[in-house]
């Protein structure tokens, strides 16, 4: 059983999601600037700010990581598979109230707008159920609010984690590092060949399939480089990553020398750096034009620039808190509602105020900044509502009852 010295919160893992969610914002923001009328400069940054959904990628590194680490600490002290009911339980309240009252309000307006959705039945219950992510015709449960469609590929992550750790933790009688490795190295030699076998089998004519033909048509032309299988290698990153954090935190005097050093600040620095500037050169790529399989975000090269960032960003001594500044704190807090609220105000903004702030449709770029500063403030509004309103009040709810359920005494049953 080896030693654990992990404190309660892991510095970095906040900024990085912070990052993350502003990313996947300006993505959308930028997509609203006509290019063609802009300066040179405002063009390259412009291309740059456009791979900002890459960020999506980045939260399902971090979900990997974060929710990998009481099964590695567990593991590596000695301990029992957790308890899977309490996982799927916080997983449910931390997930469910705030993406239903998203989702909810995203039917309403869809209504009250009178926006054409096919396969309006099928793709409410879906997304209700988490399962949109299974076909080209449910991928967006949502005709007004695009970014619910990752929610659905990552509850399916959620489920994949504990059944792949369920063998680790049952597979022989030893445990060590080298072998937890191993095992999920071999996990993802799994994903890829399944992930093969989804693209030789699930891939869908050349009927309709294009942006040019709305939602359903991108999901079409997403899809199946888009597949929840194939996600699941972006979120399995993040676990390894998280097995690494785990171990460092062991105690042994070599990572503290190493650490008092600035080794692992200089570690995360370059590898975020890395991360930047591995994407401003992505700029002008075609999308799944540089990543294994097709699939999106550059895999694996961007998540794994991710993973080490944040794992060495961990134990690093002030590029973590660095990270971890006030307003980078606050957006990772609120970080859930920002993502499935910030489309809908864009959408809001374009129907009631700004009728140009439509994809490249916006020449000035002033205007552009303008519109685009009152999205984000509205945005950060609405998510702070959603977080002290809707999800903290259930997460409070589900942290008390799980502390309540491990408290009370355990009743032996009466015999027959």
């Amino acid at each position: 059983m080896e030693k654990n010295t992990m404190p309660l919160y892991l510095s970095g893992a906040d900024g990085i999601r912070a990052l993350a969610c502003l990313a996947v914002i300006f993505h959308h923001l930028t997509q609203n600037l006509a290019m063609q009328f802009q300066t040179p400069f405002i063009q390259e940054s412009q291309a740059f700010f456009l791979l900002g959904n890459a960020g999506v990628s980045v939260f399902f590194v971090l979900s990997g990581f974060l929710l990998a680490l009481p099964f590695w600490k567990n593991y590596f002290g000695g301990g029992q598979f957790p308890n899977m009911k309490q996982y799927v339980f916080r997983r449910a309240a931390r997930i469910v109230p705030g993406f239903y009252v998203a989702f909810l309000v995203s039917i309403l307006l869809a209504y009250l707008w009178q926006v054409h959705t096919e396969y309006q039945l099928l793709r409410i219950i879906t997304g209700l159920t988490f399962t949109s992510g299974f076909h080209y015709t449910t991928l967006f449960p949502s005709e007004l609010n695009g970014p619910l469609w990752s929610i659905s590929f990552e509850v399916f992550s959620y489920l994949l984690m504990p059944l792949f750790m369920l063998g680790l933790f049952f597979f022989g009688k030893t445990r060590s590092f080298s072998k937890a490795i191993s095992y999920w190295l071999g996990v993802m030699v799994v994903i890829i060949l399944l992930n093969q076998g989804v693209h030789y089998l699930f891939t869908p004519d050349e009927f309709q399939r294009g942006w040019q033909y709305g939602l359903l048509g991108g999901a079409k032309y997403w899809m199946p480089n888009y597949n929840p299988i194939g996600f699941f290698g972006q979120f399995a990153i993040g676990i390894i990553a998280s097995a690494v954090t785990v171990k460092l935190f062991s105690g042994s005097p070599r990572v503290e020398k190493f650490k008092q050093k600035g080794g692992f600040d200089a570690i995360s620095v370059l590898s975020l750096a890395c991360t930047f500037f591995f994407i401003f050169q992505m700029r002008h790529m075609m999308e799944f034009g540089f990543s294994l399989q097709n699939q999106p975000y550059y895999f694996p090269i961007f998540p794994l620039l991710v993973a080490i960032a944040l794992s060495t960003a961990t134990h690093s001594l002030w590029f973590g808190k660095l990270l971890d500044n006030v307003v980078f704190r606050f957006t990772a807090k609120v970080s859930f509602g920002l993502y499935i609220w910030h489309y809908l105000v864009i959408m809001a903004v374009e129907r009631y105020w700004a009728q140009d702030f439509v994809y490249m449709g916006v020449t000035e770029f002033n205007t552009w900044v303008m519109i685009s500063f009152v999205v984000l403030l509205v945005s950060y509004m609405i998510a702070t509502l959603s977080f002290y309103f809707v999800e903290k009040p259930v997460l409070d709810w589900a942290y008390k009852k799980g502390n309540q359920s491990k408290s009370e005494p355990v009743v032996p049953k009466k015999a027959g």
